[in-house]
């Protein structure tokens, strides 16, 4: 019995490793990729200290204290999905879509956009089957912009107004828009996987060309990472930017068995806003509209 009790004691600790490296993705690739489990590491883990506890493995005021170590560690997830968003009428509507390089017909997707009627468009893998959706769009959206990217396809962004200037970088797509209230830079990224593929090493490319944009920037992409993750802190430096609405489960895989919050707008620190998610459409991806408030 002292034997199981010690096991006990020692999965529960290699759990709370495990959770505190999930706030190291600044730092360390595998960081990140914890921190997408996150959730799962936490939930876990509190089921786990009651048990220690009913077995004896451990005091009920260790449990305790370390169900609030748990707890404070899935603050940040929790502030994601259900923190509060901003009221107010929007004065820019962003239509963030990874329309997925298999997509059999852009026409519901067009559809769907010209429902919308957002002020901003920002899509991923876009390739030489899918790109006809610009075309379509190029009376209502006038400044367009798209970039090369991976075998998938590469980013796009699409605006109601003029462009002033263009750049591509690695994995994203930006244009600086010429607005009446002022100009802007819009961006469409879209990053590799976390470890054991190649997102860290992505961002150590593409945060520098980010940060060297001069002006506000709107961003919309899939990042292929959750909110709370140190990649997600890094882009939002570069920016000078902030994500816009809560969490919202953007992804399902396997089947539909794992869903993830990974295509998100970010906006420049002080704006607001609220989000919501569209239907997939022939995507892997479900589409995310932020209505963008003003300071």
């Amino acid at each position: 019995m002292e034997l199981i009790r010690g096991v006990m004691v020692v999965v529960a600790l290699l759990g709370l490793g495990a959770l505190g490296a999930s706030f190291a993705g600044r730092w360390w690739a595998w960081g990140d990729s914890l921190a997408v489990a996150r959730s799962t590491l936490g939930l876990a883990g509190l089921v786990w200290l009651v048990l220690c506890g009913l077995a004896g493995a451990m005091t009920w005021g260790w449990v305790g204290a370390l169900w609030l170590v748990v707890l404070a560690a899935l603050a940040p997830v929790g502030w994601a999905k259900w923190r509060p968003e901003t009221g107010g009428a929007a004065a820019l509507v962003l239509y963030q879509k990874n329309m997925n390089f298999r997509m059999p017909s852009v026409e519901p997707l067009l559809a769907d956009i010209l429902e919308v009627a957002p002020d901003l468009v920002t899509l991923q893998e876009v390739d030489a089957d899918n790109r006809a959706i610009l075309a379509a769009l190029a009376e209502r959206y006038p400044g367009q912009h798209s970039c090369d990217f991976t075998g998938v396809g590469g980013p796009a962004v699409l605006a109601k107004w003029p462009v002033l200037e263009t750049a591509c970088g690695y994995g994203w797509a930006a244009m600086q828009v010429d607005h009446p209230d002022g100009a802007f830079w819009l961006v469409s990224v879209h990053l590799h996987w976390p470890a054991p593929h190649a997102q860290h090493a992505h961002l150590a490319q593409a945060l520098p060309e980010l940060a060297a944009l001069e002006g506000p920037v709107f961003m919309g992409g899939d990042f292929n990472m959750v909110p709370w993750s140190g990649a997600m802190a890094r882009v939002g430096e570069a920016v000078g930017g902030v994500m816009v609405g809560k969490a919202r489960l953007s992804i399902e895989q396997i089947g539909g068995k794992l869903w993830l919050p990974i295509d998100h707008v970010l906006a420049p620190k002080g704006w607001g806003g609220r989000s919501v998610t569209r239907p997939q459409l022939g995507s892997d991806h479900f589409g995310v509209v932020a209505e963008l408030v003003a300071p």
